[in-house]
């Protein structure tokens, strides 16, 4: 179910995921990449999803072993990877070990139903609760988390990784990467902005990786928008051929608009296209104004407005400057692995030891 770093006998930190590879997407390989990270630093238990175990069963699967973990003192500190997780820290505040819950967002401010009445005991699971974006921050503030008890560490990128795939980038050749949900805004630009572009170069194509319920109505915007066969739909692909596409790219689009119940909690993708060198453009929203440095990493456009999105791409695609060494390093810099990971595991060590406390104090 989990796998054990370090002596049994001793207490360690344990990190709960229920996100994981081989399952694709941002989430699972942040959790990958963090776990792993954390467990090669000091004795740690990653209890993990398996492939193809329901939530439910993973959920009770992992309350039992915390509940059995800390009767034996083998919690020091117990990490939650996502909201949906958050319950499970109140098993561990019972025996006063501290939790810490990654909030990144959507589960913050999903509103089905059902999730509702799950968010309203958010505020009082976890000791902590570390938010992947300012964006994310104010949104678990606004669900009633009291600010001191927050903390902003932004996701991390495998700069090196982008860069393996590094060759010669393609003319008029715009990228999509993300799941295809409505806040991500691939319908609207390719209703709204693409057919002004290919009026001004005819061999500009759209490449789209990734997959969602928003497909249809990409596809159907593109047929009502007359660029149809502009459109190149790759669905979802592996992580090594997703990097060449970020090699080889003219430039990476990041369209959002504003959905309610929904939001960007940082926009992993414009790292990702940074580190490997790939002009980003993308929407001054939520959190991609954080995953976008404007004027370093990429260019923040005003979300839906279809003249300021032509008239940014229109330049960016005439510019052939090379800025891509810049966006790199300051990716390098600021959100390479290694500085996430020191970032946790000082809060972590602000933690440990660490009594239950009254939920705001």
């Amino acid at each position: 179910m989990g796998t054990t770093r370090g002596p049994t006998s001793s207490a360690r930190w344990w990190l709960v995921t229920r996100k994981r590879p081989p399952a694709p997407g941002g989430m699972e390989r942040q959790s990958f990449e963090l776990t792993t990270r954390l467990a090669a630093r000091g004795p740690t238990t990653v209890f993990a999803i398996e492939p193809n175990q329901s939530l439910p069963m993973f959920f009770a699967a992992a309350a039992v072993g915390i509940f059995v973990g800390c009767i034996r003192g083998n919690v020091s500190l117990l990490h939650l990877g996502d909201g949906v997780l958050a319950p499970l820290g109140l098993i561990a505040r019972a025996f006063r070990v501290p939790a810490i819950v990654t909030l990144h967002g959507l589960d913050v401010v999903h509103d089905a139903p059902l999730y509702r009445l799950w968010r309203r005991g958010l505020p009082w699971a976890a000791d902590h609760y570390v938010c992947v974006s300012e964006a994310t921050r104010a949104a678990a503030i606004a669900a009633g988390i009291s600010a001191p008890r927050t903390t902003v560490i932004r996701n991390g990128v495998n700069v090196q990784q982008a860069l393996t795939g590094a060759r010669a980038r393609r003319a008029d050749c715009l990228l999509f990467v993300g799941r295809l949900v409505r806040r991500k805004g691939l319908a609207w630009f390719v209703q709204a902005v693409l057919p002004a572009l290919v009026k001004q170069r005819p061999a500009l194509e759209l490449v789209v990786i990734g997959d969602g319920p928003e497909r249809e109505n990409v596809l159907r915007a593109a047929r009502d928008a007359g660029v149809a066969e502009r459109v190149r739909m790759l669905g979802s692909v592996s992580d090594a051929e997703k990097v060449n596409w970020l090699a080889q790219a003219t430039a990476c689009v990041l369209p959002n608009i504003h959905v309610d119940g929904d939001i960007e909690g940082f926009g992993l993708v414009a790292l990702e296209a940074a580190g490997a060198g790939c002009p980003v453009f993308a929407a001054a929203i939520e959190g991609l104004r954080e995953a976008v440095v404007d004027g370093v990493t990429g260019t923040l456009i005003p979300t839906h407005d279809a003249t300021a999105w032509t008239t940014a791409l229109a330049a960016g695609l005439t510019d052939r400057a090379p800025r891509g060494e810049t966006a790199r390093l300051h990716v390098q810099r600021h959100f390479g692995w290694d500085a996430v990971a020191d970032a946790y595991e000082a809060l972590f060590a602000r933690f440990t030891g660490l009594r239950w406390r009254a939920a705001d104090a």
